[in-house]
């Protein structure tokens, strides 16, 4: 990579970043083609459990008498206690971690086959992932949330809105972001005008640094909804990334007008007073 391609790359990566603010969160990393294996990472991520010690810490004298035993009841119970033992520990910790409520919701929800509580486990670990500012709980957040959409697939096999919600954390999180891929292409394969699921591909393929085919599947999104402001900011910097500036600061200004907030504005003519000194 030349030193003027990584300096785009970067300044796309922060460009993304803004977007996550204003069209929801998303994880702004450059997705490799190859498979990776982090294992130095992985041996330096925290444990739930060893988080919940943490947090344990934290609380008020009783309060973590209650958190311990809540814990040891969860590692003790046998098989048909088990769903209970973790529906106790997700009500205890709904006013003091939302992470941990989260956690224990997933573990009851994958014990009682529970479709609805596995999509919304799901989702809660998501939104947790994307917005702690942990780094070390980050992998095992996402691998919960993955494991409870992919049990929640095997009940509802051909939701493709729950596919969409596992493609994208997938692609997200995940050291196999081509499966995540593979179930955004089920789904505009069922779909070919699914909206969601075009501009999802069209954002990893301008993370990925493949700004043509971004191009190509925004360029869908825009021919059924030329309005749709996502799309626009998408598109301006898929264009960037194509080197066409000047109709990337076009999209920008269009995009402005459309999302229509005075804090969105100054982030965009930053970003566009940066892209006219190139």
């Amino acid at each position: 990579m030349t030193a003027k391609k990584g300096v785009i790359i970067l300044s796309i990566l922060a460009i993304i970043g803004i977007g996550g603010l204003y069209f929801g969160n998303f994880a702004t990393k450059k997705i490799e083609k190859k498979e990776t294996h982090a294992h130095s990472e992985v041996e330096m991520d925290m444990s739930l459990e060893e988080f919940e010690k943490l947090q344990i810490n934290t609380l008020s004298e009783q309060d973590q008498i209650t958190a311990q035993q809540l814990s040891e009841n969860w590692k003790k119970s046998t098989d048909q206690q088990k769903a209970a033992a973790a529906h106790d520990a997700a009500h205890f910790w709904e006013s003091k971690s939302s992470i941990l409520e989260a956690y224990y919701h997933s573990e009851a929800a994958v014990l009682e086959n529970d479709l609805e509580e596995l999509i919304s486990s799901g989702d809660q670990l998501i939104s947790e992932f994307r917005n702690t500012e942990n780094a070390k709980i980050k992998n095992n957040l996402i691998t919960f949330a993955l494991r409870s959409y992919e049990a929640a697939l095997k009940l509802s096999p051909n939701d493709l809105t729950l596919k969409l919600k596992a493609g994208s954390a997938y692609v997200e999180g995940s050291i196999e972001p081509m499966k995540g891929i593979t179930l955004l292409r089920e789904v505009t394969n069922e779909d070919p005008n699914n909206v969601s699921a075009l501009i999802l591909l069209g954002r990893f393929s301008i993370m990925s640094g493949q700004f043509d085919k971004a191009k190509e599947r925004l360029d869908q999104v825009l021919a059924i909804n030329p309005n749709n402001a996502e799309a626009i900011f998408f598109m301006a910097i898929a264009q960037q990334g194509l080197g066409n500036n000047e109709k990337a600061i076009e999209l920008f200004e269009a995009c402005k007008k459309l999302v229509n907030n005075p804090d969105f504005d100054a982030e965009i003519d930053g970003y566009i007073k940066d892209l006219k000194s190139n």
